[in-house]
């Protein structure tokens, strides 16, 4: 209603002042007379008429000036009577109204509905044409309207009254909201130097102002915009897929509070949709009424295609790390698992043995176990060749696999041997059960041969002291059994006092290899276990601080059971093994300056390396009380010819059998391997510097037998590495897998250290890629953080674990273990990665 009666008021004064101005003009004259010409268009009628009565009267044809009267009052509307006269008065023609006859005397001054014009003949007046017309106005007594001028004013003046009243009406409802005034230009101008887009709607969601941030994102220009509908400007779903259900302002001018940092789109072309953060505030007057909305507009454009990424690497994080997850399962299992057979390897029999005969001492259980030996077996692969030979031990695993109850352990223990655990089975039925294996393993046929195996059987009732105490009264029964024959079981209780007696002749090609005489049982003190589980804690210690240290003795410890084989007992044999791996435990306790130093050491820094090999030996002699044990490590740097150097250590034949073959295998694996100082030697220049040592240094008997366990290794193998060591695969995915946790955790200090630890791994280990990567995101984890990079480059370190895993898994796995006998999942497919040659051999 206010804004009607404004209207009104606005346009009374509009109207009066174009009326004005009109009355000025007809002053003036400037203004059209229309009754001027409508008087002279009736004088050239009566004119005309004129004319053609006189053409008539002149061939003196009174008929057809009737006619002609007659039909001209017809035709025109205007004309009330017409009537032609005589100059004596007589009427000869008359049409129209009667009351015209003889209301006018001849000759009486024309007036507008009257006129009279003479009709002349031979220069004298012969009559005139009288012609009576309608009025101008019917009104004619209103003065005002007689004058055409007056009219025309009155009523512009009227028309523009009424057409002010509509267009200020519409004006004026259309800024209803901030009351009809301008928005000054100095608010304009500061708007418009604002980085958000800015909309000031009223409340009928019309566009009042608008910034050039928000037209110059719309592409329109403000003149264009300013007054539109704001609901009509395109907007749609933040993802562009779909027209936005509801505006904020809808929401705010249905219950008035603000809405702000809703996610609208809003669509800027065929194809393309910017997304937009909106804050909308009422706009209420001093009575609290709602007179429009504030519309403010941040451009998310670049933030959601950046979530939209950060997205689709988060979900591609998660699946790679379930990728790695899986594949660091499958390498914990091959790490316990013989690849060839997937029956279990050494160092896990170890740890479950030593935990079954725990079970067994406390619950009084029975424990037995046997040890087998393929019979011939070098004749097989002599005359064969290692794929058939390698085929004869698949065969035998699996017929072990298949016979064995679920809680018993089948080992692969070395080459062609194999150990079976048999926990709460006591002699009898250990013997019963190795006769059982025995003949499926004859009964089994591959490659058109058949093969045998010899048995030696032990238990718990043979008054074994520790585990390995047990497995080396089975070794001997194995002997025993090869000695009597072959392919038959011997119990260890049963074997002959003097078995010579009963040896039957063996053909030379396939006798057995020669043991040396059996040592004379060790003082009681020397025989105490070595808990397997103790061990292996000082090696993932090692593993922790120096990885390259720690996989450099796990290769030197599988390489002395190599040489070892048919040199020593069991027991003897596994304190060996213990050794090499522990053999560099005293590294422990070396400053990492210099333990990780990337150069040469001076003299100083080496004069405090060597002192490792005496803190090793206090580390073993705290820890274990194996006097076996402690003397291999202390003296497996004694030289066979004597050290000038350390004159106290032993030489010659006083050196202890088990310290001579970890002397030459801990040379022979530094020599192959890179150092920050050197580079790895190729395998035949590393024998020929033991063959030049021989004598000097090493024992030249054990020389040759290392070099030909290592041939043998490498010819069984076909002399094909592994990318990397399954250790170090492994050792690697888990890494991972904790650096994904610490981007769980949003922890960047945590974060960063996983990192730094990985880049550390793969440095020592020669894994190039992976370390370049790691070193890349330490870097990027900096107090400016950006995630979405350190999410990239984690992804990027995901990718290339997998990769090395399955590279690992496809070509180390898939060369060497079968498919007919492998378990669980065979192994993914490889994916592309380029390693460095400088990759290290797997361990054997």
């Amino acid at each position: 209603m206010k804004t009607i009666a404004t209207a009104v008021r606005i346009s009374l004064g509009l109207a009066g002042l174009s009326g004005f101005v009109l009355c000025l003009f007809h002053g003036l004259g400037w203004l059209p007379d229309a009754s001027s010409a409508v008087l002279q268009g009736r004088k050239s009628l009566c004119e005309a008429m004129a004319i053609y009565s006189s053409s008539a009267a002149a061939r003196d044809d009174p008929a057809l000036i009737a006619a002609s009267t007659r039909a001209i009052v017809e035709r025109n509307p205007e004309i009330v009577a017409a009537t032609v006269r005589l100059a004596d008065g007589s009427v000869i023609a008359r049409a129209g109204a009667a009351a015209t006859s003889d209301n006018n005397a001849a000759g009486a001054a024309s007036s507008p509905s009257h006129a009279q014009v003479p009709i002349y003949l031979d220069d004298r007046r012969w009559g005139a044409v009288e012609v009576e017309f309608r009025p101008l106005n019917p009104i004619r007594e209103m003065w005002f309207f007689s004058n055409s001028s007056s009219r025309f004013v009155a009523a512009f003046v009227i028309a523009s009254f009424v057409a002010n009243v509509f267009y200020l009406w519409l004006v004026l409802a259309r800024r209803q909201g901030f009351q009809g005034q301008a928005i000054p230009e100095r608010v304009r101008a500061t708007l418009d130097s604002l980085v958000e887009g800015v909309l000031l709607l009223d409340n009928r969601r019309r566009i009042a102002l608008v910034n050039e941030s928000f037209a110059r994102t719309v592409g329109l220009s403000s003149d264009v915009l300013e007054g539109r509908d704001a609901d009509e400007l395109g907007w749609a779903s933040p993802a562009g897929r779909e027209p936005q259900a509801t505006l904020p302002w809808n929401d705010v001018l249905a219950d008035g509070p603000a809405r702000l940092g809703t996610l609208v789109g809003l669509r800027t072309g065929p194809e393309s949709v910017r997304t937009l953060s909106m804050n909308t505030t009422p706009i209420v007057d001093d009575h609290g009424a709602c007179r429009g909305m504030l519309a403010t507009f941040d451009d998310m454009t670049m933030v959601e295609r950046k979530n939209v990424h950060l997205r689709k690497v988060l979900e591609k994080l998660k699946r790679s790390r379930e990728e790695i997850r899986l594949q660091n399962q499958k390498l914990t299992d091959l790490a316990t698992i013989d690849p060839l057979t997937s029956c279990l390897n050494r160092r896990a029999f170890f740890e479950r043995f030593e935990v079954a005969w725990q079970n067994a001492a406390r619950h009084g259980h029975s424990l037995s176990c046997m040890m087998l030996d393929i019979d011939h077996f070098k004749s097989v692969n002599d005359r064969f060749g290692h794929g058939v030979g390698d085929q004869a031990i698949q065969t035998v695993a699996g017929v072990l696999k298949a016979n064995a109850r679920a809680g018993d352990l089948v080992c692969r223990y070395g080459g062609e041997e194999f150990v079976v655990l048999l926990p709460q089975t006591d002699e009898y039925d250990a013997v019963a059960a190795a006769e059982r294996f025995r003949q499926a393993i004859a009964a089994s046929r591959f490659a058109e041969m058949s093969v045998t195996a010899s048995f030696g059987v032990s238990s718990l009732a043979m008054l074994a002291s520790d585990p390995h105490d047990l497995l080396d009264k089975a070794d001997q029964a194995l002997y025993a059994a090869k000695r009597t024959g072959r392919n038959r079981v011997v119990r260890y209780d049963a074997i002959p006092s003097d078995p010579s007696k009963s040896e039957p002749s063996i053909p030379s090609e396939t006798a057995p290899v020669a043991r040396e005489p059996e040592p004379e049982p060790e003082p009681a003190d020397k025989d105490i276990p070595i808990p397997y589980h103790a061990v292996t804690s000082l090696v993932a210690a090692l593993a922790h601080r120096d990885p390259a240290t720690a996989a450099h003795s796990r290769r030197v410890a599988d390489l002395c059971v190599l040489a070892a084989k048919g040199l020593l007992s069991e027991r003897d044999g596994y304190v060996l093994e213990i050794a090499a791996l522990l053999h560099d435990i005293g590294k422990l306790g070396i400053p990492d300056s210099i333990l990780k130093k990337p150069g040469a050491l001076t003299s100083a820094e080496w004069t405090v390396m060597k002192a490792h090999d005496g803190m090793g030996v206090e580390i073993i002699t705290a820890a274990f009380s194996s006097e076996p044990l402690r003397e291999i490590v202390r003296t497996h740097h004694a030289w066979y010819g004597g050290n000038p150097a350390n004159p106290s250590l032993p030489s010659g034949g006083e050196i202890p059998l088990p310290s001579r073959i970890l002397a030459i295998a801990d040379s022979y694996d530094a020599m192959i391997s890179d150092r920050v100082y050197r580079k790895a030697r190729g395998r035949e220049d590393a024998f020929v510097e033991l063959r030049r040592c021989a004598g000097r240094q090493f024992d030249p008997e054990l020389v040759e037998r290392v070099i030909d366990a290592v041939r043998a290794r490498d010819e069984a193998r076909g002399c094909a590495s592994a990318p990397l060591s399954k250790r170090t695969a492994l050792k690697i995915g888990l890494l991972i897998e904790k650096l994904a946790d610490a981007l769980d955790s949003q922890n960047l200090g945590i974060l960063r250290n996983a990192a730094g630890r990985l880049r550390a791994t793969a440095t020592e280990t020669h894994v190039v890629a992976i370390a370049e990567v790691a070193a890349r995101l330490e870097k990027a984890i900096g107090d400016n953080a950006d995630w979405l990079e350190i999410l990239e480059t984690t992804d990027h370190l995901l990718d290339l674990c997998r990769s090395t895993q399955a590279t690992y898994l496809a070509t180390y796995v898939g060369k060497e273990s079968s498919p007919a006998l492998a378990t669980g999942p065979q192994p993914p497919r490889p994916l592309t990665l380029s390693l460095p040659e400088s990759v290290s051999a797997p361990a054997p």
